[in-house]
Order: structure tokens, then sequence, then C-alpha cells
């Protein structure tokens, strides 16, 4: 029994060594544990400080957490002592990646602490025989079921107690209202009905503008809804990133951006979107082989800093990610596609996720995207609420005729496959110069048929 009460220090030591080395490792186990936690004291009062130092956007290495002890009367004997934290750091070592995991070790050994300490609670009232034994039952048993499931869950309801809402909802539809998120293109909107924690791939071969039409929607709901928006982009810098919102918001030619040639009139453009974008609550990260848990890292620390709420986040994109290489890499892409859509439920936003398509494209007559399509498509095509593939005929004229295209500058965003509505194909301009889309396109001639999915 002593070697594991041991044990279960150490894992405590363990997670707090951690913390005291690492920059954003307390975002990584904050919605999982508190202070209260921790077996031991002097585990409570060093993480209420480091709790304390992230919240207020301070370092919580070492010096700040022993500065701020000491500033709290806390750094001696009595609570923790000083040469605790030289003799803490000898405890074997746990790597970044497994934090969390130890997090929820020091979650469940406390769960376990409080369940027993109500069961001494309830034997006590029940021996003292004043009291009813099925409502003493009752209360205990209550209080084990909120230490289970947190005092905020609200994964369970009953439908009477949902009626009211969804008759609220209806009434605001009726009303003009809309119930799903907007992205600034209201067909594609209409057909793709986004509600917040949805998963939402969005594939296509490369140089089709399947980013451009995410950081589209991204910019236009880090405008128009509360929270910040979150961009996380694998394969391209911040900078290039920048170039392109700037280029689509403000109408001036990427390589206009590039070369630093404006005109008079695009200089303009672009002194107006700075005055009015200055502020947009949009994140850009730019980090190669991001894994998971460092996504869940940043978008902690993103949430805190910005208030509290998201908007939507973005993955660009899926399959050059990182710990995906290897045998096991289709299982390990259903993890990653499987934490994303539950990081859309704990953030309370849509998750917008880029992912490429299979050369088998090229090999047929028709381009068209189908769902077989998607590489490594089986976790991808279970786990997405949506599914939206970007398709551009001019590309591939262009690619068989060179100059003698003829080219409409139209683009078709094919809705394979939606938990909210039906699917179908909407046809959107490309304004590759911009890179950006748009809602208005000409129909010329024999393009205003929109093939069906699948044909």
């Amino acid at each position: 029994m002593i070697d594991n009460e041991k044990r279960f220090i150490q894992v405590e030591q363990c997670v707090l060594n951690q913390l005291l080395g690492r920059d954003g490792a307390f975002d990584m186990v904050s919605d999982v544990i508190i202070a209260e936690d921790f077996e031991a004291e002097r585990h409570r009062v060093i993480y209420q400080a480091v709790s304390d130092l992230a919240i207020n956007s301070k370092p919580y290495d070492q010096v700040m957490v022993m500065d701020l002890l000491e500033e709290r009367k806390q750094l001696n004997e009595d609570c923790c002592p000083p040469g605790y934290f030289a003799q803490m750091s000898l405890v074997p070592s746990i790597t970044f990646n497994s934090l969390r995991n130890h997090a929820q070790l020091v979650k469940s050994r406390s769960i376990r602490r409080q369940s027993i300490a109500q069961l001494m609670y309830g034997v006590q009232k029940l021996e003292e025989g004043n009291n009813q034994t099925i409502e003493v039952n009752n209360e205990v048993m209550s209080a084990i079921a909120n230490l289970e499931v947190g005092d905020t869950d609200n994964s369970c309801a009953r439908v009477g107690d949902l009626m009211g809402g969804m008759i609220e909802r209806i009434a605001a539809a009726r009303d003009g209202v809309s119930n799903f998120i907007a992205t600034g293109f209201p067909e594609l909107d209409n057909l793709m009905m986004i509600d917040a924690g949805n998963l939402i791939v969005v594939a296509a071969r490369p140089s089709m503008g399947k980013t451009a039409l995410v950081m589209n929607w991204l910019s236009h709901i880090a405008k128009y809804r509360e929270g910040e928006a979150v961009f996380f982009s694998v394969e391209m810098p911040q900078e290039q990133v920048m170039d392109r919102l700037a280029s689509a918001e403000a109408q001036v030619e990427l390589t206009s951006i590039r070369k630093g040639q404006l005109s008079t009139d695009e200089w303009a453009r672009m002194q107006r979107f700075i005055s009015d974008q200055e502020s947009m609550p949009l994140t850009i990260v730019d980090e190669k082989d991001i894994s998971i848990a460092k996504i869940r890292t940043h978008l902690n620390r993103i949430k805190r800093e910005s208030g509290g709420k998201l908007s939507a986040i973005g993955v660009d994109y899926l399959q050059i990610m990182g710990g995906l290489d290897g045998q096991y890499k289709i299982d390990n892409i259903g993890k990653v596609t499987r934490t994303l859509k539950a990081l859309g439920h704990d953030f309370g936003c849509p998750v917008f996720l880029l992912s490429q398509l299979s050369r088998d494209v090229e090999k047929r007559p028709s381009k068209r995207p189908i769902m077989s399509d998607l590489r490594d498509s089986g976790t991808i095509e279970q786990d997405a609420d949506i599914i939206a593939f970007v398709y551009r005929n001019d590309y591939y004229e262009q690619k068989e005729k060179g100059c003698s295209a003829k080219l409409d500058g139209s683009a078709e965003i094919i809705i394979a496959k939606s938990r909210n509505g039906p699917t179908g194909t909407v046809r959107l301009g490309f304004e590759g110069q911009y890179v950006r889309f748009a809602n208005y396109v000409p129909m010329i001639g024999d393009l205003d048929d929109i093939p069906e999915y699948g044909s």
C-alpha cells in the first residue's frame, strides 16, 4: 500500500516537473486538473502558483513559482520547503506528449479519494441513527456521480427539457435568423448548414484552392462571429498565409504584394484593409510537423488569452501532420480525425480540416473527385460531418491546352457527405490573382448545368 501511495505521489511530481520545465505545458492539462486534485499539500500550492502565473500570461518556471510562493509565505517547511524542488527533479522523467495522460491519472486518483471521503461521510451519517437511510444513500450517490461527470456536465438531457430550445430555433429560423454558421457563401451555407462542433473536411488535388477557400471561410467567421478563429498552417509559413489573406481581403494581386509593386489604387485598398482588419480575431499558427497534443495546447492558450471563446479552427493539412508515418499510419489518421472532432465539441466551434486526394484522380477521364479519392479515406469518411471537394475545370484545361484553353473562372464545391443536409454541388467564382473565391459566376453556354455529384 505504501509503495502504491509513493507511486501516485511520484506521478504528481512528474506532472509538476513538466509544468515547471515546458512553456505551454499548463494549457495541455488546465482542463483536466485543478490544484485540489493533488494529494500532497505542497503539490497543491505549487500547481496553484503555476495556474495563477499562467492565467496572468506570466512564465511559470521554477524561479517564478518559487518567487510567488515566497511572496505568499508558502515557501517554508510547513508548506513547501525550498529544497523540495531539487528533490522533485530526481524522480523519473516523463515525455511532454504523455503529460496529459499523467494529469488524468492525478484526476482519477483525486476522484477516488473524494469518493472514499463521501462514502465515509455516508457511513458516519448512518451510524448516527438519526437520518433516513434512503436520504443519506441518495445524497452520497449524487455526490459521487457529480465527481465522475463534473459539476458542469450537460451531456444528458430529457427530451422535454430540450423541447423549448428546439422551438426557439425553429422560430428564429422562420424570422430569418440563421441556425448555422455562415461562411460568406449563402448558396453553399444553405447546403452545408455548419454547426458548432462539426468536423468539415475540405479535400482537393494540389493547386485547386482548398487553402484559399478555408481561409476565406475563416476570415468571414472571424469578422462576424464572437471568438477567435485559429488557422494551423503546417505547410506554409505565417508570412505567406498573411500575404494570401491580404490579397483576398484587399483585392490586391498576390504577385503585386510579393514583388512590392502596388499601384496607387492597390495601396489605397491595402491601407483600408490594414485599418479595418488590424484587430481581426484570427490567429495563424505556423508549426511544422505539429501533433494533435500541441494543437490542443495552442488552442487552450489562445482561448484563455482571447477572452475564453473560439469561433473556428482550421488545420492545413492532415497528411503532413506529425506522428502519421509508419505502418500504423491509417490508425493514427483515425486518431487525429476523432480527436479533432472532439476538439470541436470541447471548444464549441467548427473544425475545418484540409486533406489531399490520391493521384488516382489524375488517371480518370473525369477529374471530378469522388469519396474513394480521399487518401486513407476510411476513417476520414467516417468521422467527418461534412466532406467538401474543390474542383476547377480551368486547372485541367490549362494543363492540357495551355494558352488556347477556354476559361470561365469557375470552381465547383462538391458536398459529397453531409450529416446536416443534402449533398450537391455549388458553383463559385475563383479569382486566382486574389487567392479567393467569390459568389458571382457568369454562366456560359454548356457550363450552365452543374454536374451531379459522382457523374
